[in-house]
């Protein structure tokens, strides 16, 4: 069983038999060839279907959305797919790899000239700021030796501003940071006081809103301003 290092600690997990190229790409083509075990063909996974018909709705969504501009609809797609795989990674391994961050960052500001919403500097702007907001939260987790965000979070962030830029990034933080709080109250109303030293993977809560954003951030920002902008 391979060892993958994330958050300061070792994470295993089985190995795995990648899927035929074109399966990969084709929701729900893959379970089904495999009779609804994951890739690491231990038994049926009940995580398989559930991401593939997410990745569906994602990819049609995108389609409904933004019918009239194809690339967009494509760079949406992609970009949510991407968002959505990083929730599943941080929920079952509280692991944000780089290798789909750092990446992400560079095809998100290649593809910022073609956005409609956002220009170059407006998608380095936006990079440069998720990459900055979270940096004093990991230095005073680090300072104090608490768990709090790590780098990983900070990188997911930055990816996040490279594709929605700065207005865009505002709005899906805060979603994601009302998401995420009150999930940890939730949390502590189930669990008791016991439950202030358990770890929430924000980057869910961080995916959430960037996909809430990616989506439907003009009308939530036309909204706001038309409701609370006197």
């Amino acid at each position: 069983i391979p060892t993958v290092k994330g958050k300061g600690r070792s994470i295993r997990v089985p190995n795995a038999t990648p899927d035929p190229f074109v399966l990969v790409f084709v929701p729900l083509a893959g379970m089904f060839a495999f009779k609804g075990q994951g890739r690491s063909r231990t038994g049926f996974s009940y995580r398989r279907p559930i991401v593939d018909l997410l990745t569906a709705g994602l990819l049609a969504l995108s389609w409904y959305q933004f019918e009239d501009d194809w690339f967009r609809a494509i760079a949406v797609g992609g970009f949510a797919t991407a968002f959505l795989a990083l929730a599943v990674m941080d929920f079952e391994t509280q692991y944000l790899p780089d290798n789909l961050t750092l990446p992400g960052i560079v095809i998100a500001l290649a593809v910022s000239p073609f956005w409609p919403h956002l220009d170059p500097w407006d998608g380095i702007a936006g990079a440069v700021a998720g990459l900055s907001i979270f940096c004093p939260f990991v230095l005073y987790g680090n300072w104090k030796r608490i768990d709090m965000m790590t780098l990983d979070d900070v990188k997911f962030s930055g990816f996040l501003g490279a594709v929605l830029g700065t207005q865009f990034l505002l709005t899906g933080l805060y979603l994601g940071v009302l998401t995420g709080g009150l999930a940890a109250i939730a949390l502590l109303m189930k669990s008791g006081m016991g439950a202030r030293k358990s770890l929430l993977p924000y980057g869910v809560f961080l995916a959430l809103g960037g996909l809430i954003v990616l989506y439907f951030g003009r009308e939530i920002i036309d909204w706001a301003s038309g409701t609370f902008v006197v």
